[in-house]
């Protein structure tokens, strides 16, 4: 029952947060709107730290499981730090790069499920490509204002 719980709030703050990056695309979003969108971010994050940390602490003593786990945390930390940034500096290019970071960590996450269900050989090393391509997004956060907000 907590699972399905879980499970709906997920799918809820995942709901949520696109709706807003749509309307975000759009136009400014008021500060309600805005506290909304950076609410459900945090708490997606945090739905997907507490995957990769429960991973990490029952892969077993498993080496490509440890190495995929730390690999999910350490791109959690990532998209934690850049959402931080977006928080600081609201503008549509750190929208969109947040959203295109979340989107890779989010692919990430379905590779590392994919390996986890299955763990062929072909799997790991999709996981650790779909690391590779995340990684990459960590960068290109704008850390002050711009022309286009002023």
């Amino acid at each position: 029952m907590l699972e399905l719980i879980k499970e709906r709030k997920v799918l809820k703050d995942n709901s949520t947060f696109f709706k807003l990056l749509k309307v975000a695309l759009e136009r400014d979003l008021t500060e309600k709107e805005k506290n909304k969108f950076l609410e459900s971010s945090y708490r997606n994050i945090g739905y997907l730290e507490e995957e990769f940390k429960c991973a990490n602490e029952s892969h077993a003593g498993n080496y490509n499981d440890g190495i995929i786990t730390r690999n999910g945390i350490v791109l959690v930390s990532q998209l934690r730090d850049g959402l931080n940034i977006t928080k600081d500096n609201f503008i549509k290019e750190n929208i969109e790069q947040f959203s295109a970071h979340y989107q890779c960590v989010k692919e990430y996450e379905e590779a590392f499920v994919t390996y986890r269900d299955n763990r062929f050989t072909e799997s790991y090393f999709r996981t650790i490509e779909a690391y590779n391509e995340a990684i990459d997004y960590s960068d290109g956060y704008t850390m002050k204002k711009t022309l286009t907000k002023c």
